[in-house]
């Protein structure tokens, strides 16, 4: 009988051919590129990455300015025949955006203000968790309070007001700087939205309804929830899915197995297991924290000088917690 073992390493596979478990038939070994860049060590997946990212960003926002584009049709405020949707296009949107908040506009000049909404709806974020106290604003959050202080100082009601009001319409500052001199997120387009929609059904009841509102809201308001992360099937039970990380019962399950695998070496004599005292103080120890230092777990069990665990050594300092 023969038998063939691999070994499977980042960039080589290393095989050897066994018969009747006693005579080497054949073995070598198959390396490969590493798929890295040489000099940084990223990953040649990384640009392929981003270049898909992009080309996914642009179709996304072609189908939404195709899908708002034929609801403006439908609802009577844009012009079916292109020729006339060009004219329309033409029309400045600023003064549009900024007049449509205190004087009636013709439908198809409504239309042009809200498709220029659409066009530029603004960043949202799918951030969950609340920023903690201590932690700086990035560059967008940094450009969105700018803008909400610009916008109070001049007294506009709306980010079409107040753009209608500038000289320019950029959002990045000029030169080598990558910062923002102000940043619309996707509150501010939506709240514009609205203001214009409540002004001009007053004078266009019928054509601005429901229908129509709840039409346009869903395309300019949707947000791609974020995808689920894929969950491999456990090693024991093959007929259920593995716990994910996040998961409280998976945190405790790996807390308990890492405090199990500790021992207490001394020097000049064998290594002994921790009593269950001590693990069990370990355990309420590392509970609320993503980590310790070995060093800060010898002092809690109170270990003798010279004494320290197995799993302490130059390269691992630290033991996992709970990290979520």
């Amino acid at each position: 009988m023969k038998r063939l073992g691999l070994d499977i390493g980042t960039n080589s596979i290393g095989w050897c051919l066994i018969e009747d478990d006693t005579r080497i038939v054949d073995i070598g070994s198959r390396i490969f590129s590493d798929g890295r860049v040489p000099k940084s060590g990223e990953s040649l997946a990384v640009g392929r990455r981003i270049a898909r990212g992009m080309r996914r960003r642009r179709d996304r926002y072609i189908g939404r300015r195709s899908a708002f584009l034929k609801a403006l049709v439908e609802h009577g405020l844009m012009p079916r025949d292109s020729d006339e949707a060009k004219l329309v296009a033409e029309l400045d949107p600023y003064p549009l955006r900024s007049r449509a908040l205190d004087k009636k506009l013709e439908p198809f000049e409504i239309g042009s203000a809200l498709f220029h909404l659409n066009q530029r709806r603004g960043f949202k974020s799918n951030r969950k968790a609340e920023r903690k106290e201590g932690e700086t604003d990035g560059k967008i959050a940094s450009g969105a309070k700018a803008l909400d202080a610009a916008m109070n100082e001049s007294g506009a009601r709306t980010l079409g007001e107040f753009l209608n009001g500038q000289n320019t319409k950029r959002v990045r500052m000029g030169g080598e700087n990558k910062d923002y001199d102000f940043y619309p997120q996707r509150h501010h387009i939506l709240d514009e939205f609205n203001a214009i929609w409540n002004e001009q059904k007053k004078h266009h009841p019928k054509l601005l309804n429901e229908t129509a509102y709840a039409a346009l809201w869903r395309i300019i308001e949707f947000q791609r929830p974020l995808k689920a992360q894929m969950v491999g099937v456990c090693t024991f039970l093959t007929d259920e899915k593995r716990l994910p990380k996040a998961h409280p019962l998976f945190q405790e399950r790996r807390l308990f197995e890492e405090i199990n695998h500790l021992g207490v070496t001394t020097p000049g004599e064998t290594s002994r297991k921790l009593t269950m005292d001590e693990r069990n103080t370990l355990i309420l120890h590392l509970r609320d924290k993503k980590s310790s230092s070995f060093s800060a777990l010898a002092k809690k069990i109170k270990l003798e000088p010279g004494q320290s665990f197995n799993k302490a050594s130059e390269t691992r300092t630290k033991l996992a917690g709970n990290e979520i």
